[in-house]
């Protein structure tokens, strides 16, 4: 469960990957456990017959092995190798499925996740004040709990099957060998059953357990969101210290370019527009444009370099809508350009 009331959103998909990568799944002990005793289960049920023959087969082995004189005769490495090779036929096939089972409910539950981060050893684990509290903390008393309450079920459960058939079992001492036998062998199922039914509800209920704490687990901050954003998208006043950076250079680029410009347009204050005009273009290309402060750093250049300033209240509107810098001015702006034009060349003739 989250410690800190405050973390109160949902993880992130990079928070749930740190997660993994530090080897912190949902996992349910009670649900692999569950998981073998099924598995195992049904694995008898298939070899059970199998088993028991070659059990058998096993002990008439070893007597005729018992024998005077067989023992010294096949010697005890033979002896070794037989016991060796017996106990992989009994035992090689159950030692598979336990661990295909084991992998399998382990991918079920978390999915493929490796990580060393967990074997790495925490010296402050040693530390006995940090074991006190970890044994006198919530999470420790749930587990507390959640043990008892297991065992009083399963306990439970065995009670109901064993009560009713304690009086057959023992009537069984009167009974043949093979249906004393049979009434055990049914009893015994039964019980196993029973009692694997319970611990795969338990499993169930524990897994969805696991994953509930876990989500509390790795819940965070309004704040923990905000700053993996920034750290995703960048922070925002970075970003925005190397907008400004760029837009002042990208000004002191065009504030530059006014010293070519043939003629300044003006509004005749709030606006100034530059514009460029030399016999190998098609039309006039605006080299700066801006309005009110930047409008009079355009006209204070203009006016160093000996560049013509014009005021044209409503060419220079329209010219501060429509044209971009470093681009040719409209065709429908031709005219009043070329007069514009036309104009300076008259001044410059005169001068």
């Amino acid at each position: 469960m989250a410690n800190d009331p405050g973390k109160t959103e949902k993880a992130t998909p990079k928070r749930r990957e740190k997660a993994r990568e530090e080897g912190s799944v949902p996992k349910s002990t009670d649900f692999d456990g569950a998981i073998l005793l099924w598995g195992n289960f049904f694995l008898f049920l298939g070899l059970g017959g199998v088993t028991l023959s070659l059990m058998a087969q096993t002990v008439r082995h070893f007597l005729q092995r018992a024998q005077p004189g067989a023992l010294a005769e096949a010697g005890q490495v033979t002896l070794l190798g037989d016991v060796m090779l017996i106990l992989g036929r009994l035992l090689l096939p159950f030692l598979a499925l336990n661990l295909l089972v084991a992998l399998a409910g382990g991918f079920a539950q978390r999915g493929f996740s490796f990580s060393t981060k967990p074997l790495i050893p925490k010296f402050d684990r040693l530390n006995p004040v940090q074991g006190f509290k970890k044994i006198f903390a919530a999470k420790a008393l749930v587990d507390l709990i959640k043990s008892l309450a297991k065992f009083v079920l399963l306990a439970s459960v065995a009670y109901l099957v064993m009560a009713p058939r304690v009086p057959l079992l023992l009537a069984t001492l009167k009974l043949p060998l093979g249906q004393a036998l049979s009434i055990f062998q049914t009893t015994v199922f039964v019980l196993y059953r029973d009692v694997m039914l319970a611990m795969l509800i338990l499993a169930v209920l524990d897994f969805a357990w696991q994953r509930h704490s876990f989500e509390e687990s790795i819940k965070m901050t309004k704040q923990e969101i905000k700053d993996e954003m920034k750290d995703a998208d960048g922070n925002p006043e970075v970003k925005q210290r190397q907008k400004a950076l760029m837009q002042a250079a990208a000004r002191r680029q065009m504030l530059a370019a006014v010293s070519k410009a043939t003629v300044v347009v003006t509004n005749p204050t709030h606006v100034a527009i530059a514009l460029r005009y030399d016999e190998g273009t098609a039309a006039p290309i605006c080299v700066a444009k801006g309005l009110d402060h930047l409008a009079l750093k355009i006209r204070e250049r203009a006016r160093e370099a000996g560049i013509p300033t014009l005021e044209r209240p409503e060419l220079a509107r329209a010219l501060y809508r429509v044209v971009e810098l470093e681009k040719p001015i409209p065709r429908d702006l031709y005219q009043a350009v070329a007069q514009v034009l036309a104009f300076v060349y008259r001044l410059r003739g005169a001068a």
